[in-house]
């Protein structure tokens, strides 16, 4: 009876150390925190291998964060959600990773991946797939658009071509600049008349961003010294003491010193002129064309 006993015992013991090493922690130091995230307006979804990518066709722009495991066998996935947006690529901790919608990666750190959507503008003809390649503007019109401006005998056109951005220029003739401003609210009719007008010169933008060590020379000086230097107010968000600002073909982050009580009728530039900039950071590309406006 003691030997059967004993026997029990045993089994339980071995039964109870199994289920304790299954529900046994994963090491901290073992979990990679991935984040799935866009630029741009467009859907993201992740999935664990062997899994199916869901979309949350719902919502127009989309995020994803997991805590796995080192070795993690991920699927990532991009899709679009708007006809003016475009998927283009993905980024991997700021360096270009893939074009592919799809992608299967294997995550062994914290890993940022972005899915950058580009502004689309109805084109469909042919397209450059190097800069090499673009000779007429009809070679780029259907890339990620960052903005034009138009004169009378000139135009200059900012577009992404392989993770980077650049601007065309191009000499109109007076018919093609009048075709180009009656068509103004119609891309169809506006891609038509630009199409074959040849490029003279191609600028890299992207070239142009500038350094964190460049940035942070304004850090300490008071948001009003941006704004009287040209540049202007486009986002705030007071709960966090964050704004954001334009200034030539760049948008940024920055963080102010001090509190603002936001009201519905408060100037928000008015508010954060005297308040002393503790950080800013390169967002991203707001025109290409921006520095050339009137």
């Amino acid at each position: 009876m003691k030997k059967l006993l004993l026997i029990g015992i045993i089994v339980m013991m071995a039964l109870f150390a199994g289920c304790a090493k299954k529900e046994e922690q994963v090491n901290p130091d073992d979990l990679c925190l991935v984040k799935v995230e866009t630029e741009g307006i467009g859907l993201v979804a992740a999935a664990m291998e062997g899994e199916t990518l869901e979309f949350d066709e719902s919502l127009t722009s989309s995020s994803s964060y997991l805590n796995v495991p080192k070795g993690t066998v991920l699927t990532i996935g991009a899709k679009d959600s708007v006809d003016d947006y475009r998927f283009t690529r993905w980024t991997k901790n700021g360096e270009n990773f893939s074009e592919d919608h799809e992608i299967t990666v294997t995550i062994d750190e914290a890993t940022d991946f972005i899915a950058v959507f580009g502004p689309y503008n109805g084109w469909d003809g042919p397209t450059a797939s190097t800069i090499d390649e673009a000779k007429t503007f009809g070679d780029i019109l259907a890339l990620p658009f960052y903005g034009y401006t138009l004169t009378d005998d000139a135009i200059v056109y900012a577009f992404e071509l392989n993770g980077t951005v650049y601007r065309a220029l191009g000499s109109l003739e007076p018919e093609t600049s009048d075709a180009l401003n009656e068509a103004f609210g119609d891309s169809q009719k506006f891609n038509e008349a630009l199409a074959p007008v040849e490029i003279n010169m191609i600028e890299n933008v992207t070239k142009a961003i500038p350094s964190q060590e460049e940035l942070d020379k304004n850090v300490g000086k008071s948001a009003g010294e941006l704004l009287d230097n040209g540049w202007f107010l486009n986002y705030s968000n007071f709960d966090e003491m964050e704004v954001g600002m334009e200034h030539g073909w760049f948008s940024y982050i920055l963080k102010l010193d001090g509190k603002v009580e936001y009201k519905e009728d408060t100037d928000a530039e008015a508010a954060i002129r005297d308040l002393k900039i503790l950080s800013i950071a390169y967002q991203g590309i707001g025109s290409g064309v921006s520095d050339l406006a009137e």
